[in-house]
């Protein structure tokens, strides 16, 4: 069967839509990108031991969370993460670690002092909040959305992805500040007219 292709409109319509899409949702992608900028801070430069899939997830997840892409954000903070714990291990030539899958690598760099106690648990609450938007767990089963939605106490459902995007924004963040301690606004210079 031969594939079939819808026909396209013209540049001018998609730039309307584009455009009446851009105008309704400003505010809130300004409000988002201001949640970024105080977690983040201004653009800066630092060594990704997650290689290049790391450098375009980091990217990513902050373009998909200003456009209000919050699943999305979930699933690409763990990808960065997960890129970037792998990375030290596969620098040290030990694949082994790697192969074990998240859990296993979480617990590995926590026992090897590369990340804090504190931190292994936000991943691993990470991990397990992905669940749900990559496995089918229907209804109210233990690790389903809607389970996690009640017990959050939460009425609209989109309210749990929102939530969700911040959470992995924080733990990515926390995780590139304990990679970077002296990267915090005390030890940055940065203005609005030195930007232009």
């Amino acid at each position: 069967m031969e594939r079939f292709r819808w026909p396209v409109p013209s540049d001018e319509y998609i730039r309307q839509q584009l455009k009446e899409g851009d105008n309704s949702s400003i505010q809130y992608r300004v409000e988002r990108y201001k949640f970024l900028w105080e977690e983040f801070g201004p653009p800066f430069d630092i060594l990704l031991v997650g290689g290049i899939p790391s450098m375009f997830a980091l990217n990513e997840l902050q373009r998909s969370y200003v456009n209000g892409n919050f699943m999305a954000t979930v699933l690409i903070a763990q990808a960065f993460i997960e890129q970037s714990l792998a990375g030290s291990y596969l620098i040290a030539s030990e694949d082994y670690v790697v192969e074990r899958g998240f859990a296993a690598l979480i617990e590995a760099a926590m026992n090897d002092g590369h990340i804090t106690t504190e931190l292994a648990d936000m991943l691993h609450r990470l991990r397990k909040m992905r669940n749900p938007y990559t496995h089918n767990i229907g209804g109210m089963g233990k690790r389903s959305y809607m389970r996690r939605l009640f017990e959050m106490e939460l009425t609209d459902p989109e309210d749990l992805v929102v939530e969700d995007a911040k959470f992995s924004i924080k733990a990515v963040v926390d995780y590139l500040r304990l990679g970077s301690p002296d990267w915090n606004p005390e030890n940055y210079q940065w203005s609005e007219e030195n930007d232009v």
